[in-house]
């Protein structure tokens, strides 16, 4: 049987893993837009 206390800590631990995706998922977003604009202006200034 479930108690309070065990699904707070699940809802929780979705919700950090909900968290952590998008953080990581943004950084991650974010770095490689900031290499596609550094090759397209080497690219450009060849």
């Amino acid at each position: 049987m479930i108690t309070k206390e065990e699904e707070k800590v699940f809802k929780n631990t979705k919700l950090y893993r909900f968290w952590n995706f998008l953080i990581y998922g943004s950084f991650l977003a974010i770095g490689v837009f900031l290499v596609y604009l550094y090759s397209a202006y080497v690219f450009i200034n060849k």
